[in-house]
């Protein structure tokens, strides 16, 4: 079996390294330890079964030639990653979906820290001696501060992340490595599931703190919103961080939203965009002036947009279907 193996990589190893070519080394691997497997079960012997298979699956030119790969080149739209280096991108993904969870986390939590110390010096009477504009003042400290820490969060988190180079750009992996992250990702989705339901009660609770604190406060108490905020922060902390390890998963494994045909039709009505809408834009300013239309032609923009909507529909469903066949 293991000259099988070893076989099917040698053949593969200068190949271009496409989400294609990864699913044809697959299947002729697997037809081949099924073959294999066959002749051992009717009686062969090691050698001839392994002999019976090389003759019977090894001429690599005729499958390529019968799934039309002899000339295909899309080496741009796709980048190979060894076990190594997706282990490197997981835990880089982990370092950055908590830097953009904990930053989106203070940017919510900012303004309530802000009026908890507005609150408190209403409550706390040693801080009364202090002038009430004083009080507000200080109060801006750290909400700027928490707003600092979570944009520069932001800025170097993203600066990272565009060094993988993996924008409208698929992963492509090997067997063993697309095998062991299917099962972490198995493994993973009931945390994510308990992740999102925890975020949700959470979100759910925020409207309730607020009506509850504000019925034994006050309606002018700003700790009601405190707690409103409180809440929101935590589970928007949940719905940031595990959304981002679940895509993580997703895109290392080219699914969901990172399928080679959903990145392809992003990519290209990104670019249609760009000229489509401006397009349209200087239609509704054309309009507007030389016909007074100010008024109607603004129906171009939701046009456009539907008109666009399709489009992109129609291109992802021909991309589909152009890869099953």
């Amino acid at each position: 079996m293991d000259t099988i193996q070893n076989y099917v990589e040698s053949v593969f190893v200068n190949l271009p390294r496409t989400p294609e070519m990864t699913r044809l080394k697959e299947d002729m691997l697997s037809n081949m330890e099924d073959k294999y497997l066959e002749l051992k079960d009717a009686g062969r012997s090691e050698n001839e079964a392994i002999g019976t298979v090389l003759a019977e699956f090894g001429n690599i030119d005729e499958i390529i030639e019968e799934y039309e790969l002899a000339h295909e080149d899309e080496t741009n739209d796709v980048v190979y990653f060894s076990e190594e280096e997706a282990d490197d991108f997981l835990n880089h993904r982990t370092k950055f979906a908590l830097g953009i969870a904990l930053g989106v986390f203070l940017c919510v939590l900012a303004p309530a820290i802000m009026l908890l110390l507005q609150g408190l010096y209403h409550l706390v009477p040693f801080l009364q001696g202090m002038a009430e504009d004083t009080m507000n003042i200080l109060s801006l400290i750290p909400f700027f501060l928490m707003i600092a820490i979570a944009v520069g969060l932001f800025i170097i988190l993203g600066m990272k992340e565009e060094q993988y180079k993996l924008e409208f750009r698929s992963i492509t992996l090997e067997r063993a490595t697309r095998i062991y992250l299917q099962q972490e990702k198995k493994e993973f989705q009931p945390r994510f599931a308990k992740a999102i339901a925890s975020g949700v009660v959470l979100c759910i609770l925020a409207p309730i703190s607020l009506l509850i604190s504000t019925l034994f406060l006050g309606d002018e108490n700003a700790l009601s919103v405190v707690f409103l905020l409180s809440f929101v922060a935590a589970g928007v902390f949940l719905f940031v961080f595990y959304g981002i390890l679940y895509s993580t998963y997703e895109r290392l494994l080219a699914e969901g939203d990172y399928t080679p045909e959903k990145l392809k039709v992003e990519k290209t009505s990104e670019n249609i965009a760009g000229i489509v809408f401006p397009i349209a834009g200087g239609i509704y300013v054309i309009s507007g002036f030389l016909f007074d239309a100010w008024g109607t032609a603004w129906i171009i923009f939701p046009v456009a947009g539907i008109c666009f909507a399709i489009f992109s529909a129609v291109y992802h469903s021909y991309l589909t279907m152009k890869r099953k066949k």
